[in-house]
């Protein structure tokens, strides 16, 4: 592939990587990082904060980051928490594109990236507020330089590129990603059968200096918070979140969540995914070790794909996001695999079928949201309708090229078609799922209707999702209360929030008049209630659905 036709490439990814990033916080985890961001930009620390109360989850380099971008930007936005995931994202195709040239061919590098790019986990998640894709950049940074040590070359620098990306891996999201590492290293050597390939990375003195930066941290979070912040971020996040999760700790999850979530990550490349998982590909065992000195590209990719879904699987707390790390090397694996495939697809009736249902799969990833979310949503947006209509003509030219031998052109549809969902996921889906999701328009109105420095009095459900959209967007605090002590605080406006559906929410007594009310999605209903006669602001906002049934105040009570 020629200079110019890679950097058009390189050019349209790091065009995907920034698609759809201005949109508003979405719940559950956007609202979350982006008021601890905020609040760390307004006052920093080593211990975040959400809400003005202590948040020891995860450590603070992350939200330092978003913090800085806050800074340079000259305030918060969405936008600019949300180009710290897009930057994260692109960089991270650029390794796996220069992993995949010096390992394979540029060809390789090139599917690879274009495939991570194009690939559900990918497109959802390196689009959000959260803190995995930065987590991604620094494990995909180390098992590159992982790669360079186990064959012996550059030690010097690799060695530092390794344990530099597995510190900011460590100050990122804490012990999750050195262990993540670990653990595929710890596959290619039983894969080996040799510990030759742990040696050359030097593991003993890359365990001190873990220690001495996980030691470094938690000197910090006592410093600034206490031993109790010590323990919830040293046990509670990592132990227990491992080994036992409850309601405030992760999500419970079956072992075998993961044979199910990853294909969906995986999609739409199911053909070199089920190519890769061929049992005669991993036949040849330690006698394929043939570059150098216990070293396979392919061997040393797919155990550390291998290794990081057995962690995840051995924690109880299970999330499909949490297999963002294990897609670089996977896809590099899968790009390598579909390589090799295009070269001898047309052999035989079986692999040229192969290539027509992985059309039908892009296809299908290009076509299927927008449509879904057009029938779901009852929605006849034009813009939506266009973009469906020309992605229907991409397709209709890729089955023609194909159908007609032309293996260049098709393989280029391809390419652009599997761009096209995209832009479809992340621009179009999310234009027509917002009235949804998003909760800034509701909020503004609120806080447009309070006393300037007044924090917002909330009755109902309380979490992490409310308690960082109502800042991030107001500027003011929560504060619970109930309806019991509301002629004693007596604030102007009161927000209700109740989570579960079909569940009643309370009315709010005299002077209180409800002004808004918005429903978010099945299970999350809102409405704010403030003191005056002024008539509801329309009542329902913007055609949102009627609230649901009330009970009266004298049934709360009782």
């Amino acid at each position: 592939m020629s200079t110019r036709a890679t950097a058009l490439v390189l050019g349209l990814l790091l065009i995907v990587s920034f698609l759809g990033v201005g949109r508003e916080p979405w719940t559950p985890d956007e609202p979350r990082e982006a008021e601890i961001s905020r609040e760390m930009w307004l006052a920093p620390s080593v211990v975040p904060s959400l809400n003005d109360a202590a948040f020891v989850e995860k450590p603070p380099l992350y939200y330092w980051t978003v913090a800085g971008v806050f800074a340079l930007t000259g305030g918060q936005s969405a936008l600019a928490a949300r180009a710290v995931s897009g930057t994260a994202a692109f960089l991270t195709l650029l390794l796996v594109f220069l992993w995949g040239r010096r390992e394979f061919s540029a060809a390789v590098g090139l599917v690879a990236a274009i495939g991570l790019a194009t690939s559900v986990e990918f497109i959802s998640h390196t689009h959000w507020i959260v803190i995995d894709p930065l987590l991604m950049l620094f494990t995909t940074t180390a098992a590159w330089a992982g790669s360079a040590l186990v064959q012996g070359r550059s030690r010097a620098g690799a060695l530092l590129a390794f344990y530099a990306a597995l510190t900011l891996a460590l100050w990122t999201k804490g012990l999750i990603g050195p262990v993540l590492i670990a653990s595929g290293l710890l596959v290619y050597a039983v894969a080996c059968r040799s510990l030759e390939p742990v040696w050359r990375v030097r593991p003993f003195m890359g365990v001190a200096i873990l220690v001495l930066m996980t030691g470094v941290i938690a000197a910090l979070i006592y410093a600034d918070a206490g031993p109790a912040a010590v323990r919830e971020w040293l046990w509670v996040n990592h132990v227990q979140r491992f080994v036992h999760p409850t309601a405030a700790t992760g999500h419970d999850q079956p072992f075998y969540y993961y044979l199910s979530a990853l294909p969906i990550a995986v999609f739409p490349w199911w053909v070199p995914f089920a190519m890769v998982l061929r049992p005669s590909r991993w036949r040849s065992g330690p006698t394929a070790l043939r570059r150098s000195a216990w070293y396979e590209p392919r061997l040393y990719l797919g155990a550390l794909s291998l290794g990081m879904v057995v962690l995840l699987s051995a924690a109880s707390t299970k999330r499909s996001l949490y297999l963002l790390p294990m897609l670089p090397p996977l896809f590099l694996l899968l790009a390598a695999e579909a390589v090799d495939w295009w070269e001898w697809r047309a052999t035989s009736v079986w692999r040229s079928a192969a290539w027509w249902l992985q059309v039908l799969f892009v296809v299908g990833l290009a076509v299927g949201p927008t449509a879904f979310a057009l029938r779901y949503l009852h929605s006849t947006d034009t813009v939506a309708l266009a973009a469906l209509g020309a992605v229907g003509v991409v397709a209709g030219a890729l089955v023609v090229l194909a159908y007609r031998g032309r293996e260049s052109a098709a393989l280029g549809a391809l390419g652009v078609l599997a761009v096209a969902s995209v832009a479809g996921l992340v621009v179009l889906v999310v234009h027509l799922a917002a009235p949804e999701r998003n909760m800034t328009a509701f909020l503004r109105d609120l806080d447009r209707r309070m006393a300037a420095g007044d924090p917002v009095s909330l009755i109902g459900d309380v979490d992490e999702s409310v308690n960082g959209i109502v800042p991030f967007v107001t500027g003011r605090r929560v504060v619970n209360t109930t309806v019991a002590d509301l002629p004693v605080r007596q604030p102007l406006c009161v927000l209700v929030q109740n989570n579960e559906a079909g569940r009643t929410a309370p009315e709010l007594p005299r002077p209180y008049e409800r002004k808004g009310a918005r429903t978010f999605g099945p299970e999350r209903y809102m409405a704010f209630w403030c003191r005056g006669a002024d008539p509801p602001a329309a009542g329902i906002l913007n055609g949102i659905v009627p609230p649901p049934s009330r009970v009266s105040v004298a049934t709360t009570a009782e």
